[in-house]
């Protein structure tokens, strides 16, 4: 069976419990592996067919060290604020013929706000520069509050989205 792995950085856990929804789905047509970003492995096995990326919308984009200082401040459970899925994507090796998609947590109010949210868009885009085809686009869930919890029905729709990524997948190879 093809392999995926879903590597996620979270703060207040939000993004992690999305993560392990996903890869709920995937495993439906995927043996999944879930890793968080401080802990994956640069290069990639070669069986993987999708890498799924996600994490939080922190200061409108993917956390950074500083972002991370401050939420640590703020009651955040991280170890290494030094490290996560930007600075993995930043050191992870080519992904040449991976599929991939990135998912991001956000607030869904104040609305100027939202808009301003970029984290999956800088996944997509660090993926890209790996080489990976994105397989869907990147797919935002909600959170009531800069710190949690999710919103009602959300892990459900990771579940389904990652449901939706393993057909996209591994749709040719079931013929």
């Amino acid at each position: 069976m093809a392999t995926a792995v879903v590597v996620y950085e979270s703060m207040f856990g939000d993004a992690e419990k999305i993560a392990r929804a996903v890869a709920q789905g995937l495993s439906e047509h995927l043996d999944v592996e879930v890793v968080a970003a401080q802990d994956a492995p640069l290069d990639l096995s070669p069986d993987v067919r999708l890498l799924v990326v996600g994490g939080p919308n922190h200061v409108t984009g993917m956390p950074r060290p500083s972002t991370r200082e401050g939420a640590v401040k703020d009651g955040a459970q991280i170890t290494d604020t030094s490290t996560g899925l930007h600075e993995w994507l930043d050191r992870a090796h080519p992904l040449g013929g991976v599929s991939a998609a990135a998912f991001d947590t956000r607030m869904d109010h104040p609305k100027m706000l939202t808009k301003l949210d970029h984290a999956s868009h800088t996944e997509e885009k660090l993926l890209h520069k790996l080489g990976a085809t994105l397989a869907a686009p990147a797919e935002h869930f909600f959170v009531r509050d800069e710190k949690g919890p999710l919103a009602d029905g959300e892990e459900d729709r990771a579940r389904q989205w990652g449901a939706a990524l393993s057909e996209i997948v591994t749709a040719g190879s079931r013929r």
